[in-house]
């Protein structure tokens, strides 16, 4: 398992170790099969230092980038704290979802994991091209022990594009469940939840969970900027509607509704506090001093998935994997807002 490393957060975050915020010893026996953090391989110094390890390997890694793309997608601050120096090669078009699209950031996977079987892989003379040597000059070619790729974001079983986002998709079912968050994340997340709430009693309340996407959204409407995001008001109704599916489901009444967003128009913010709902104040809490800034992000995605309903933004993928989680973790109910004026 790699190290988070988010291009949305200032580089002075620094790295986070994947089994800091999953548990790791849960997935490795869901899915009965070993998984490695790089910390279990190599000593790695601490995350936020800016020295790196003592060794230095270099490694041969595939982009999965398009043919328009001229350079890989690259970690630079992720790869000096691991201590690894990468040349890339670009996979061949014949491992996309529709190779006759030039300009086609989606992948699959089959054809992919033929590519890379270490047995007899699928290869076609002068398929395999050198993309970027490394930054110390290297030009390795990915080899049949290690298989790494630069972004697989684009990657989907069938020939369905963003096919995770439906809750069928076999690397949900079969991978994505199983990531669990760890015990102390949600012990912390529970007390940020219950000063949120203003609950006195160790158990938190059933609660409808909100994550209304804002910040970049409004930057992709170019036609309607001032009627992209969608207004509160959507999201009102949507939880009145997931108020009524849990009354018929679990017999209960649940009212109390915790937003997360990353709006920062405190007109929208006095909008919330008018209509009853609870957020966490991040400010207030001093999450940023106590735990970073990777804290700040990961206390609301928690949280959003602690909820026996939820609504969440389209087109997101917070709140894809939000409501995968409260749908299958929860047995929860959930609902999508539509955003760009569209209905």
């Amino acid at each position: 398992m790699n190290t988070y490393s988010d291009i949305c957060l200032a580089s002075s975050a620094g790295p986070l170790p994947f089994g800091e915020i999953f548990d790791l010893d849960r997935l490795r026996r869901s899915l009965r099969k070993p998984v490695l953090e790089w910390s279990d391989v190599k000593s790695l110094p601490p995350r936020l230092s800016l020295d790196a390890p003592s060794s230095v390997e270099q490694f041969g890694c595939w982009s999965t980038r398009p043919p328009h793309e001229k350079e890989p997608f690259l970690a630079h601050n992720l790869l000096h704290h691991l201590g690894l120096d990468i040349s890339y090669t670009r996979l061949p078009e014949y491992i996309r979802q529709d190779p006759s699209l030039a300009a086609h950031s989606h992948i699959a996977l089959m054809p992919l994991a033929q590519k890379i079987y270490s047995l007899n892989p699928l290869t076609h003379s002068g398929d395999e091209i050198l993309m970027a040597p490394s930054p110390h000059g290297a030009k390795l070619s990915p080899n049949n022990h290690l298989a790494c790729f630069d972004f697989m974001y684009y990657a989907s079983v069938g020939t369905q594009p963003y096919e995770w986002q439906s809750s069928w998709s076999p690397v949900w079912r079969h991978i994505g469940r199983y990531l669990e968050f760890t015990e102390p994340i949600i012990d912390i997340v529970k007390g940020y939840v219950r000063r949120a709430l203003q609950v006195i009693t160790y158990e938190l309340p059933p609660f409808i969970t909100v994550h209304a996407r804002r910040g970049d959204f409004v930057h992709q409407c170019w036609d309607v900027p001032s009627q992209c995001l969608a207004p509160l008001s959507a999201y009102v109704r949507k939880v009145k509607e997931i108020q009524g599916a849990i009354f018929v489901k679990f017999g209960i009444k649940v009212t109390e509704v915790l937003i997360t967003s990353d709006e920062t128009d405190l007109a929208f913010w006095k909008e919330v506090q008018a209509e009853g709902w609870k957020y966490i104040d991040h400010v207030a809490e001093r999450t940023l001093d106590q735990y970073g800034e990777w804290y700040v992000p990961i206390i609301d995605i928690v949280a959003q998935s602690m909820g026996i309903g939820f609504v969440g933004s389209i087109d997101s993928t917070v709140s894809i994997v939000s409501a995968h989680r409260v749908e299958d973790w929860n047995q929860g109910i959930t609902r999508m807002v539509n955003w760009g004026g569209r209905e």
